[in-house]
């Protein structure tokens, strides 16, 4: 599975500076992410593999700072997504080995995968919780790299909105910890 992210798509982390950006493989792991989205996010670029992986994540009960307004929905978009991955790139062992974990150890992602349910991801609005500067309330949007099989989430919000206000704030603070006075 392509995990190479071009100079293109590097050039957009690079300029995307007041936009919380993050390129994954098409397994969902996490490639690469823009300082912005590490300040949102929260800054983790020594994660690798399963522990960088939003399915795996996600089954595991650790969902990071985001509050999806569907849980439920958002799991069987995962997996349909995920079986789809699996057919794609079928030799690749890192995938099949995660897959074959997550059968094992989690009841629910093995009823979803067993049922085969077709779901799709589509722009939806997330919670994202920060511990600095609260419930910041995002449009997420999903585009493909053509040809590279890769991922680039984008959160978004509304100008001159709230949110976007705590997006500015973050853009300042980075991932600083505001320390109580």
């Amino acid at each position: 599975m392509p995990r190479h992210i071009g100079p293109s798509v590097q050039r957009l982390l690079d300029r995307l500076t007041d936009t919380p950006v993050a390129v994954h493989d098409a397994a969902w792991t996490l490639l690469e992410h823009n300082d912005l989205w590490a300040a949102l996010m929260g800054d983790i670029r020594g994660r690798r593999g399963r522990e960088a992986n939003i399915v795996w994540r996600c089954f595991q009960g650790d969902t990071g700072r985001v509050r999806h307004r569907d849980l439920d929905e958002h799991k069987k978009s995962l997996v349909a997504d995920l079986r789809d991955v699996a057919t794609r790139y079928p030799a690749d062992r890192e995938l099949a080995d995660m897959i074959s974990a997550l059968r094992t150890s989690n009841s629910e992602f093995t009823q979803l995968w067993e049922e085969s349910t077709v779901a799709h991801h589509a722009t939806e609005r997330k919670a994202i919780v920060h511990p600095e500067v609260g419930d910041v309330e995002l449009d997420c949007d999903v585009m493909t790299v053509h040809g590279a099989d890769l991922r680039i989430i984008v959160f978004t919000a509304p100008p001159g909105s709230e949110a976007a206000e705590r997006l500015r704030l973050l853009a300042v603070l980075g991932t600083q910890t505001i320390l109580p006075g």
